[in-house]
């Protein structure tokens, strides 16, 4: 289930395209739309992480939690 969420968060962070880009002097201001998406994709992008650690986690106690109930039985 994580994993599926997590490709999820992955295709919408890859899906669409950018705006284009505008030079500015110093840093781009909050409200550009260059920014705006690019931070957008890193946010998809980090709960696309988050959520493949999860699963991948929840798979290895998986196999952990297994292999312990076999030996006390």
């Amino acid at each position: 289930m994580f994993a599926i969420a997590a490709a999820s968060f992955w295709f919408v962070s890859a899906y669409g395209e950018l705006p284009p880009m505008v030079t500015y002097w110093g840093q781009a201001p909050a409200s550009d739309p260059y920014y705006i998406a690019v931070k957008f994709s890193a946010e998809m992008n980090r709960w696309a992480a988050f959520l493949s650690g999860l699963s991948a986690s929840c798979m290895g106690g998986r196999l952990f939690l297994r292999k312990r109930t076999r030996n006390i039985r």
